[in-house]
């Protein structure tokens, strides 16, 4: 009986968290249909350092906004660019990759 309740309370929560994603204002934004539930792809492509030329076959794809996770979206506009990286403080998001960044000259 404890194991079914187990099965059961997993299945919810994992319903609710893809309805969750699947409702997210990033719903729209063209992609993989895979990343609007998980970033795995991703992960896979970065692990096996292909990050980047993943990214630039989606924008070919897909155009100058694809989505690439469940929150992630990457932009290839020179506008957007602008607007997000040299905007001094414009309150974007930057993902964890970007703290990378930080750890160079520390000791």
């Amino acid at each position: 009986m404890a194991m079914f309740s187990l099965w059961i309370v997993t299945l919810v929560l994992a319903v609710a968290g893809i309805l969750k994603r699947l409702r997210s204002p990033l719903v729209h934004i063209p992609g993989p249909r895979i990343t609007a539930v998980t970033s795995i792809l991703l992960k896979f492509h970065e692990f096996t350092s292909n990050r980047r030329l993943f990214i630039h076959r989606l924008h070919q794809q897909y155009g100058p906004v694809v989505r690439i996770g469940p929150s992630e979206v990457s932009f290839s506009s020179l506008d957007a660019m602008r607007e997000i990286y040299m905007s001094g403080g414009s309150g974007y998001d930057k993902t964890e990759f970007y703290h990378l960044f930080a750890q160079f000259g520390r000791r």
